[in-house]
């Protein structure tokens, strides 16, 4: 997901409903508000499936209005460059063929040159180990250079790639020296590929296992990373972790943050972007774990300062029913111009994926808990005017949910969030025209009310204020 004039473009898997579904890429376009304006479907002309994956579907606006994306087919290991035009119309395709294996390589986020793009990632070779690479390519795709980095006698990869100006650009690697055990590597290089100065980690380093690169203005970067804090038995057990390396690559301040989880659990963040007061935004995935009930997966937002200090961050259920298969993950974050930040992703209700837009105000609470979820194959639609009234309101803690025309029979989900977004009360009932809600011992404060049926959800403010 990205940001583009106050717009949300999404990029992400859909299936055609014609007479032979087909699996494709979809990109969509939403409003600031959530709502959808148009999609497009990218289809493989042989009916072939395409794909994407965290690790090979990213995209990015280009400087003619467009964007460029990263995918793979599937009738070869291959991967594919695809530029469309503002209006998501295709404009080339361009097929790589230099990997042997599609599940074992990486495409960053492609950066845009002034006569084309520079691709990075990682390919697993024919002694199946990977190999960080760069390429470059003309503005149709077509390759100037391709260059391998790294030590070919262990596996690495670039997990990003970023640009430091017109003619330098920064590369994060990790190479594995064997099984938990790797370091990290940074390697400037220029346009046509050659190392201008690079740096390696010791084996394990307190910055972590590379993940983002951010450069900063005084030459150095912030660098984001999985710490390996123990192994036990044959798990390796991380930590996220922000560090300051300066233009002489010497640690500034170095942050561990977040929940400690094994290795591959995914409680990372996969996307971090600087936003307009200097700090920096970053959306991934956690869990929540509770006494006495099911740990859950939860859409991540970290907002940090050039410091490395934590400002805020939230921790976003689903937006459906707790169940034991309901979880979220964000993969996309930007700002809008009001300063709002929001983020996309996917969530998942029993065996149903969808599509996941969430919004939160500049210090990190729900923008009236604008978060939509829309299946795949739907268009995202905003939520009408509620039905029911709520009274008192302000309360003292009981509350009454007024709907004259309950639909008979249906059952709803009835979530109370605090202004942080923090669920603190959870309900599932019968409707009926007259519902009491008791919300004593609650603090006073604003609060939001969401009723949700199996077609439709409402979002209403609350305010609970002592007598």
């Amino acid at each position: 997901m990205i940001v583009d004039n106050d717009t949300i473009v999404g990029y992400g898997l859909g299936f055609s409903n014609g007479s032979a579904p087909q699996q494709g890429l979809l990109l969509s376009k939403f409003d600031s508000s959530g709502n959808h304006l148009f999609s497009r479907m990218i289809l493989y002309p042989q009916e072939e499936p395409l794909f994407i994956d965290y690790n090979w579907g990213k995209v990015t606006k280009t400087r003619d209005g467009g964007y460029i994306m990263t995918a793979a087919p599937t009738h070869s290991d291959a991967a594919w460059l695809i530029k469309v035009g503002h209006d998501f119309e295709v404009e080339f395709i361009k097929e790589y063929l230099d990997t042997i294996n599609r599940s074992h390589y990486r495409y960053n986020t492609p950066v845009e040159l002034s006569d084309g793009y520079l691709l990075s990632g990682g390919i697993q070779r024919p002694n199946y180990l990977n190999n960080s690479f760069a390429r470059r390519v003309d503005q149709q795709g077509n390759t100037v250079w391709f260059k391998y980095f790294g030590d070919d006698e262990f596996g690495n990869v670039f997990n990003d790639m970023a640009k430091v100006n017109d003619t330098l650009f920064v590369g994060y690697s990790t190479t594995e020296t064997s099984r938990n055990n790797a370091f990290s590597s940074i390697y400037y290089i220029d346009l046509s590929g050659n190392i201008v100065r690079s740096w390696q980690s010791e084996l394990n380093p307190e910055v972590g296992f590379a993940r983002k690169i951010l450069p900063t203005p005084d030459g150095g970067v912030i660098a984001f990373g999985l710490y390996p804090v123990e192994l036990i038995g044959e798990t390796l057990i991380v930590q996220p972790t922000l560090a300051k390396l300066d233009s002489n690559f010497q640690i500034g301040w170095l942050r561990h943050f977040g929940l400690e989880a094994r290795l591959g659990a995914d409680v990372t963040l996969w996307d971090i972007e600087q936003i307009s007061d200097g700090n920096y935004v970053g959306a991934g995935e956690s869990f929540v774990r509770t006494t006495g009930a099911p740990t859950r997966r939860v859409g991540w937002l970290h907002k940090f300062s050039p410091e490395g200090d934590s400002l805020w961050e939230n921790l976003i259920d689903a937006p459906f029913p707790l169940v034991n298969t309901s979880q979220g993950t964000l993969a996309g974050v930007g700002e809008l111009s009001s300063g709002s930040i929001v983020a996309a992703g996917e969530t998942i209700n029993g065996n149903q994926r969808y599509i996941w837009l969430v919004k939160v105000t500049p210090d990190g609470c729900l923008d009236t808990l604008c978060s939509v979820a829309t299946a795949v194959e739907e268009a995202a639609a905003p939520a009408g005017e509620a039905p029911f009234s709520l009274f008192p309101n302000p309360t003292p803690g009981p509350l009454t949910l007024a709907w004259p025309g309950a639909p008979a029979g249906r059952e709803a989900h009835i979530r109370l969030f605090d202004a942080a977004g923090r669920e603190v009360w959870r309900q599932q009932r019968r409707v009926e025209r007259q519902m009491e809600i008791a919300l004593s011992g609650l603090p006073d404060g604003v609060y939001f009310l969401q009723v949700q049926t199996e077609a439709e959800r409402w979002i209403e403010k609350v305010v609970v204020r002592g007598e």
